[in-house]
């Protein structure tokens, strides 16, 4: 049993109270004051001297950090990416594919079915493909060389091939056999973001009308918004069964403009991602990775060279949550609901996580007295702490 003490919980509706927590095994047994909520026997304590807990952060988007990659499909990077995503708060991530050829796809796919995880890092709760099924003229950095037409055979092998942890896809609907591809991957559970897109607005429509429900990181990547000419963009910044991808990180979407979102959006249909690459951790310099250079100045990956376009971010969930408060002007609880709560409902785990309540899962981010992530606990157990 764990007892977390003195300590500030953001959940629910209500505003952060001092209050005390206890755990048992993977879930929490009991919130409430000091006196409803005794300290076992035996049980270990943990003071937080009034610092803020928040439910954990749940990251739908990552490629990598600290030099690994998923594309590698190993264990050990698949280790260092969950462990670096828990000491910036991070309890539960969709590893986040490139568009590759079918073979290296799949045995990638496979690679993470077989992975059992890392102890001291976060859960790794699925897998999302960023393509192959996308459009070359919005590619952004991703490698347009490996795009291709959705193709039903390729989908069942993969999904097959994962085991169930096939979670999400991102596909441009624009593409021939995309709205076939959304309704088969719905039927099978899986969710459908749009993105890297250059459809029309009455294609976007469809393509939500067939299931799909995520923009990925809007509007990045995607046609600018234009006042008569309506696109892809417009739909899905309108469309209020859409939840938006959202990379707060003052770079890839200007603050002003994370403030549009939100607005558009609200809390409720907003979900912070990192889009973060191998570079997250690493200091500046030039790398070199699938015979591309990329570049990072001032923590910034560019392709090629520091003026080049962006190559993925060097974000964490914890600057996420900072700044989303800052950009857009939000309190702890809808930072919150952006970085948990709504991540977890487009899992289909919203009554096991992303909120701190009596029977969730016990994924949970202390914040230090300066917003920063002090402590992480996936499952009930200490999987990073800022003075350790």
């Amino acid at each position: 049993m764990l007892v977390i003490d003195d300590a500030y919980f953001v959940c629910g509706a209500a505003p952060p109270a001092p209050s005390r927590l206890l755990i048992t095994g993977e879930r929490i047994q009991a919130i409430g004051w000091e006196d409803s909520v005794p300290i076992p026997e035996g049980a270990a304590v943990l003071q937080c001297f009034g610092r803020r807990v928040v439910p954990g952060f749940i990251d739908l988007h990552i490629h990598g950090a600290g030099g690994a990659s998923f594309m590698d499909a190993t264990p050990d990077s698949f280790a260092e990416i969950c462990r670096f995503a828990a000491r910036h708060g991070t309890t539960s991530l969709l590893a986040t594919l490139d568009p590759a050829p079918p073979r290296t796809l799949l045995q990638v796919v496979e690679a993470l079915a077989a992975f059992r995880g890392a102890e001291d890092g976060a859960r790794i709760a699925g897998i999302h493909l960023e393509g192959p099924w996308l459009n070359k003229e919005y590619a952004g950095a991703l490698d347009g060389r490996h795009f291709r037409i959705p193709a039903l055979d390729e989908i069942e092998r993969l999904i097959e091939a994962s085991g169930g942890l096939l979670k999400h896809v991102t596909l441009a609907p624009e593409m021939p056999g995309a709205l076939g591809a959304i309704e088969y991957l719905r039927e099978r559970g899986i969710t459908v973001g749009l993105g890297h897109s250059n459809a029309d607005f009455r294609t976007a429509r469809r393509a939500i009308a067939h299931g799909a429900t995520t923009a990925t990181h809007l509007p990045h990547s995607l046609p600018p918004l234009h006042q008569r000419d309506l696109s892809v963009t417009t739909a899905l910044m309108t469309d209020d069964r859409v939840v938006a991808e959202l990379i707060a990180d003052g770079i890839h979407v200007h603050p002003a403009i994370v403030r549009l979102l939100v607005r558009a959006k609200q809390t409720e249909r907003v979900a912070l991602v990192t889009n973060c690459i191998f570079t997250a951790g690493l200091p500046d310099g030039r790398y070199v990775r699938d015979d591309k250079p990329i570049v990072v100045e001032g923590g910034i990956p560019r392709r090629e060279t520091p003026e080049g376009p962006l190559a993925g971010s060097a974000l964490t969930m914890g600057e996420a949550f900072s700044n989303i408060i800052r950009f857009a002007n939000v309190n702890l609880l809808d930072a919150a609901r952006m970085a948990s709560e709504v991540p977890a409902r487009l899992l289909g785990e919203e009554r096991v996580r992303g909120n701190i309540m009596a029977g969730t899962q016990a994924d949970l981010t202390v914040l230090d007295h300066d917003g920063s992530v002090w402590m992480t606990l996936v499952g009930g157990r200490i999987v990073y702490r800022l003075d350790h």
